[in-house]
């Protein structure tokens, strides 16, 4: 379903409160936003204007960690917003467990929800940090840590109307989109278990400046395609 499809049968017996919805679609809303949920891997979760509306190309993060987690992993979602890739991955894998951590409590409040609505929240630990100038990891080992960091470049947020609704925080990535990848490869790389790595979502144009920094690292890279054929997760590991 579309987006109008998706708002009009969350309103299905609400003639008016689908006539008001419609208007603020039409206005320049998002769905998301309007009915407070959205569809994500196997789940419905809830939103609110603090949180990025999730994408389908992130799942590709979700099936990439599912297949890569040893058994009894631990690892950490890093910008967590709803709590929609880190929760998926522990629907699907009953061994797990996880810290989540996002810079706004707003979005954080939603993924405590979202937890508590799947079943999930004796499994993952959600903090509120801020992830470019902290080091909420301190000395703990991780499996894995996994994020969808902004990525988008500053101008590109500037120039976007579709995008203004969204969290700019959850979306500025700075200047060249690079700032957490750099920030998260350079100071966290400790925090990986001998076998551990990071499982990025990347943007469609950012293979090469990804690989650049896993390997100013002395890390490997590699980045496979999401379903539209757009590059789109980066695992970065120590190389072999």
């Amino acid at each position: 379903m579309n987006e109008r499809e998706i708002v009009l049968d969350f309103y299905k017996n609400d003639p008016e409160g689908a006539k008001k919805a419609l208007a603020r679609l039409d206005a320049g809303e998002r769905g998301a936003y309007i009915i407070g949920e959205w569809y994500f891997w196997r789940h419905i979760f809830k939103l609110n204007k603090d949180c990025l509306i999730p994408r389908p190309d992130t799942e590709c993060v979700v099936e990439k960690a599912i297949a890569d987690l040893p058994q009894n992993a631990v690892f950490a979602d890093l910008c967590t917003g709803s709590g929609c890739i880190a929760l998926s991955i522990l629907s699907e894998r009953s061994d797990l467990t996880a810290l989540a951590f996002d810079i706004s409590e707003g979005a954080l409040s939603a993924a405590r929800e979202n937890a508590e609505m799947l079943g999930l929240s004796d499994r993952i630990s959600f903090i509120r940090c801020d992830l470019l100038s902290e080091d909420p990891l301190e000395n703990r080992l991780f499996d894995a840590i996994i994020s969808n960091p902004p990525y988008i470049r500053a101008a590109v947020v500037d120039a976007s109307p579709d995008l203004s609704c969204e969290p700019r925080i959850a979306l500025d990535g700075g200047e060249d989109g690079l700032v957490f990848y750099r920030r998260f490869v350079r100071d966290f790389a400790k925090n990986l278990k001998e076998n551990g790595e990071f499982i990025f979502e990347i943007g469609f144009d950012q293979r090469d400046s990804v690989t650049s920094i896993a390997e100013e690292s002395a890390l490997s890279c590699k980045v496979t395609r999401d379903y539209g054929s757009n590059d789109r997760v980066a695992v970065i590991k120590k190389s072999v």
